[in-house]
């Protein structure tokens, strides 16, 4: 069996602004939502209760959705697909909440 890999984050900051910032940042949204994607999807294939979506590596924690939380995910996510006008990924999440 094949090792997940999964999201590794490192978040490094000097004023609390930076890390607002990032925070704020429509890319960093961008790429834990892409990665919320492909976790779900796999979630889905496996029939698991739990992901992983990330783990932030210098401060030694992991960022979980539970199941109960997949809806809601991928309707925050359907919202910034949407925003964007990004019609291909919007039918992409769709499909996936069908099929949970």
């Amino acid at each position: 069996m094949k090792k997940k890999e999964y999201l590794q984050l490192e978040i490094l900051y000097d004023e609390k602004e930076e890390l607002d910032e990032l925070l704020q940042s429509e890319d960093f949204h961008e790429l834990l939502y892409e990665e919320a994607i492909k976790v779900i999807s796999e979630s889905v294939e496996e029939k698991t209760d739990i992901v992983k979506l990330a783990h932030i590596s210098n401060i030694d924690h992991s960022v979980m959705i539970h199941k109960p939380n997949f809806n809601p995910v991928l309707n925050k996510i359907l919202k910034f697909y949407e925003k964007k006008e990004d019609y291909d990924k919007c039918s992409e999440i769709v499909k996936l909440k069908e099929q949970l």
